[in-house]
């Protein structure tokens, strides 16, 4: 797929995202239940999580609370916050493996072309923004022949939304109080995500996930009262693996119906 022209997805150009990430997100008990769960499931499996590349980075939090616990070899945070890369870049030497930063739109962004890594997070990223399907697309190709995909989402039963007039969160305020910068809140149709990621090429060999009912942020606008919270482990099948996707699923069973 080509991702060279330019897209629709939010420049996001205020230091809101560094005022929401400084002293928060890199720490085990910042990280939400479903994401702890996946860590670890990741580092039982395997024993490490290999070359990381963290998609929406946001100050590099990820990289320092993965570094201090567990296995990893190296890590790579990309985010299209210019502000926040600065500060993680800053930071960088509290990562204890080597690192990079790089600032941009993942879909323009063609510094790791040709790169692939063991694991790829897209933690409150691609549901942040507008083009949804094709982050989770461009986040596949980055991840290696037998590589796993960590993705954090919203789902319902109902259908799914991504038009910022009717689902979105203020994030960023002047002194008065005032939005000056709002985020896309997407929220998928749980029987449209799973129908997305079995399609993905190179095909999926298994699937993991845990997720839980919870209340859309206090300050999101958003038609849903209740959504589930995941987070998924999609892990690309080896060269010439036969397409039989196992699933590991632990969600709440009344989304299904």
């Amino acid at each position: 797929m080509d991702f060279s022209k330019t897209t629709d997805n939010i420049l996001y150009k205020t230091d809101g995202i560094v005022n929401i990430f400084d002293g928060y997100r890199d720490k085990w008990e910042d990280f939400y239940p479903s994401e702890r769960w996946a860590f670890e499931k990741l580092a039982g499996n395997s024993g490490g999580l290999g070359k990381v590349l963290d998609v929406g980075c946001a100050i590099g939090g990820l990289g320092r609370t993965l570094s201090k616990r567990y296995r990893i070899e190296s890590y790579a945070g990309v985010d299209i916050n210019t502000q926040a890369i600065d500060v993680a870049k800053q930071n960088q030497s509290q990562i204890s493996v080597p690192a990079e930063f790089s600032s941009g739109d993942i879909l323009e962004l063609n510094i790791l072309d040709g790169k692939t890594f063991d694991t790829v997070f897209s933690l409150s990223c691609a549901d942040w923004n507008i083009e949804t399907d094709l982050i989770i697309y461009r986040c596949w190709d980055f991840v290696k022949p037998g590589g796993v995909f960590v993705i954090s989402l919203r789902l319902t039963s109902q259908e799914s939304i991504n038009d910022m007039k009717r689902s979105y969160q203020p994030f960023a305020f002047d002194d008065e109080g005032n939005v000056v910068e709002t985020a896309n809140y997407v929220i998928y149709n749980y029987a449209v995500f799973f129908r997305l990621i079995k399609n993905l090429r190179p095909p999926v060999s298994s699937v993991m996930g845990y997720g839980y009912w919870g209340q859309p942020a206090s300050n999101a606008v958003t038609p849903y009262k209740d959504l589930v919270f995941g987070v998924l482990i999609v892990s690309k099948a080896l060269d010439g693996q036969l397409a039989k996707i196992e699933s590991e699923l632990y969600f709440p069973l009344d989304l299904f119906t």
